[in-house]
């Protein structure tokens, strides 16, 4: 499962490029990536981590040599990692509760960490070297989204189209509005459609905000 986690990784990136430069295809890469890799870390994280392969997961023995410690450990890290994947899906999105998520997980890997620290320095086992790279990882893109405000990330998104981040701005003022929501969508629609769709999109959709 290690070369999927590089490949959903990899692919994360790329979502992230294509949805910064508004290109088709970043939100629906960024859906399939992001909620794979949460699934990868839980409720899949104690076998993911503990490298054990999926089909032998119900079997005894591949447990053999595994403490305690390392199951319930791997499984809270799992929880974590999954939290700040969703939590980033939702900032990218712009959904509600996203920092909430994020912060969610950073406090949970922040407590693994502490006490694989306490444990590594006593063993030196190589098996914690594996997590603290994908806490150091996992977590600084976390701890990035979550100080970094949603007005920043769609200004940078949006950084050739003014009227959408005017909109956007409005939005946030009032978010109950349902004008400021519809004028919100034209200005999305507007910075992502051809003029062609744009045209028709408006003539079907919203086609008393035509003649404004």
């Amino acid at each position: 499962m290690k070369k999927l986690e590089r490949l959903l990784g990899i692919i994360f990136l790329v979502a992230i490029f294509l949805k910064f430069n508004l290109i088709v295809g970043g939100n629906i890469l960024s859906y399939a990536s992001l909620l794979l890799l949460t699934l990868i870390y839980y409720p899949l994280g104690f076998a993911f981590f503990n490298e054990i392969p999926l089909k032998s997961v119900l079997k005894k023995s591949s447990y053999k040599g595994i403490t305690a410690w390392k199951i319930i450990g791997t499984i809270v890290l799992g929880m974590g990692f999954s939290a700040i994947c969703i939590g980033t899906l939702f900032k990218l999105l712009n959904w509600p509760q996203a920092n909430l998520n994020i912060i969610a997980g950073l406090v949970t890997i922040f407590i693994v960490l502490v006490i694989s620290l306490i444990r590594f320095a006593k063993s030196k086992n190589d098996f914690y070297k594996g997590i603290f790279n994908r806490i150091a990882i996992i977590g600084g893109f976390g701890l990035i989204m979550a100080i970094t405000p949603e007005l920043t990330l769609v200004k940078i998104q949006f950084r050739s189209h003014p009227s959408y981040i005017k909109a956007f701005e409005k939005h946030l003022d009032n978010p109950n509005s349902e004008d400021l929501k519809i004028r919100l969508d034209i200005e999305y629609h507007r910075a992502t459609y051809t003029k062609e769709e744009f045209d028709i999109y408006m003539k079907f959709e919203h086609p008393e905000y035509l003649n404004e």
